[in-house]
């Protein structure tokens, strides 16, 4: 059966209404199955499904079959979610009234065949969001870099604050313990008004399904080179989307950023620019002829990054951040400016920076065993990489840096390659595995993955080419050294074996 909105703006409807929770109600929560549940956006969506209390059951090619415990809002009791491994005819309830698939989802799956034939109505993941985002006052922050944290640090700004919402983020939030969550209520929150945090990508131009009041552009460069030929045709994606804000909301963007003479013309919207932290020391006392928003008295020690904010030219609070690097303070100044559009004050929004505790593969310390110190990121563009090494430099002076890099998608390697050969400057060695290759060709991944070693090598840096994550563990075990920091980095699955590091080095190194 082909997307029936009608059915989804029912079920939503029922929902949020007036930020009525489902309790009290005769009617029975809506059953909704889940295909592709295990991708970090329809994880998520799980959760805020959860805390509505919708029954959930789900599929998934990269997980054990399992019962997966979902915790709720204090006032609910857990639910649990079934989780099937593989796709499967079989899977799928006859008595679901939705099904929702991921953007990874083929149109020819068995389980959306099954529902086609059951005539269970279907919907994308960017369609069923969409259509929460259009019956709440929604928040969506967009760019090439830094989406997860800013939108984790924008949406715990406003749960610390007493707001009245909900969270979808494409990371697990530490603090919390999850990605997705429903509107939280407490005797201190207005809820008059249901705000909803969405992480915004412009990958196959999702973002453009969006309409929200307030959004962010943090920064926008080359990338997803499968859907985008030119970085015209990125810039023409972004200015679409910030078209899309509300005529009576506000769009927070980089005060450099190339659309800003485009939108002045183009976006009825309000503007605030916010300063890039590279740029912020340079100007100094001229920083609020040149943006809204901007960083002073940056200062990086090795565990808190600490900055003023400043509006307009005046000190609007001190941050102090546990997230190591410059661009961690930029995420929060832009996360900071959308929550004061949000109506939070100065205060509330510093202090609540304050207590941000990161996002799941941002810069996450996995372990240190016997001086060895692990550290596991998601840094998969040359940009991304850059400012996590230099952080690491930052943090940890004077140790030996060894990062594991495994480049995600053969045309990202490919289109960016002298970008990322100057990437690697802050790293004493780079050892290289595999290229993940995701939704392509993989003809000539090995010779790409021996050019960019070579360009990392006549760049400077030593670098090693693996044959596999096996090996990478092997060479792990066999060559760290007390006083080593060893950090993961890409977006593939890279991230898999970040705790068996540190279990083997547990193993290997306790009692030396």
């Amino acid at each position: 059966m082909s997307p029936d909105p009608s059915t989804l703006q029912r079920l939503l409807e029922q929902q949020l209404c007036a930020g009525a929770s489902r309790s009290g109600r005769n009617e029975s929560p809506p059953q909704v199955h889940l295909v592709g549940a295990g991708g970090a956006g329809m994880t998520a969506l799980s959760e805020i499904l959860t805390d509505f209390g919708w029954m959930l059951s789900g599929s998934d090619l990269n997980v054990v079959s399992t019962d997966l415990t979902l915790s709720m809002s204090a006032a609910q009791p857990e639910r649990i979610l079934k989780i099937h491994a593989g796709h499967d005819s079989a899977n799928l309830p006859t008595t679901s009234e939705l099904v929702v698939f991921s953007p990874a989802i083929a149109a020819d799956n068995p389980e959306l065949i099954a529902a086609r034939q059951l005539k269970i109505p279907t919907v994308s993941y960017v369609e069923f969001l969409s259509e929460l985002i259009n019956q709440s006052t929604a928040i969506c922050i967009a760019g090439t870099h830094g989406k997860t944290t800013t939108s984790a640090m924008t949406a715990s700004i406003l749960r610390e604050a007493d707001r009245f919402s909900s969270a979808v983020i494409g990371g697990e939030v530490i603090q919390y313990g999850r990605s997705g969550w429903g509107p939280i209520a407490s005797p201190a929150a207005d809820n008059s008004d249901s705000l909803l945090v969405v992480e915004a990508c412009e990958y196959r131009r999702h973002f453009l399904s969006f309409r929200p009041q307030i959004a962010a552009i943090l920064n926008i460069e080359a990338d997803h080179f499968d859907c985008f030929q030119s970085i015209d045709a990125t810039n023409d994606a972004f200015a679409e989307f910030a078209a899309q804000v509300h005529s009576d909301g506000t769009l927070i963007i980089r005060a450099d950023s190339p659309l800003i003479a485009r939108l002045k013309d183009e976006c009825q919207t309000r503007i605030e620019t916010f300063l890039p932290v590279s740029n912020a020391s340079a100007l100094r006392h001229n920083a609020a002829a040149q943006a809204h928003w901007a960083v002073s008295s940056l200062r990086e020690e090795s565990e808190r990054t600490v900055f003023d904010v400043v509006r307009r030219g005046r000190t609007f609070g001190t941050v102090e951040l546990s997230q190591p690097g410059r661009h961690n303070a930029e995420n929060a100044l832009a996360a900071i400016a959308v929550a004061h559009a949000a109506g939070v004050s100065a205060d509330a929004a510093c202090n609540a920076a304050c207590r941000f505790q990161g996002v799941r593969r941002r810069f996450e310390e996995i372990a240190t065993v016997s001086g060895v110190t692990l550290v596991d990121d998601y840094a998969h563009h040359p940009t991304a990489v850059r400012a996590t090494l230099a952080a690491a430099r930052k943090k940890f002076p004077g140790r030996r840096i060894v990062a594991a890099f495994q480049p995600h998608q053969v045309s990202r390697t490919q289109q960016l390659m002298g970008e990322f050969t100057r990437s690697f400057v802050d790293a004493d060695e780079v050892l290289l595995v595999p290229i993940y290759a995701a939704r392509e060709n993989t003809d000539v991944a090995g010779s790409t993955l021996q050019e960019l070693a070579s360009g990392i090598n006549l760049a400077g840096s030593s670098v090693e080419v693996l044959s596999s994550l096996d090996q990478l563990r092997a060479t792990l075990e066999d060559s760290a050294q007390s006083g080593d920091v060893w950090l993961t980095l890409g977006a593939g699955n890279i991230n898999r074996i970040a705790h068996e590091f540190a279990r083997t080095v547990q193993r290997n190194y306790t009692g030396r």
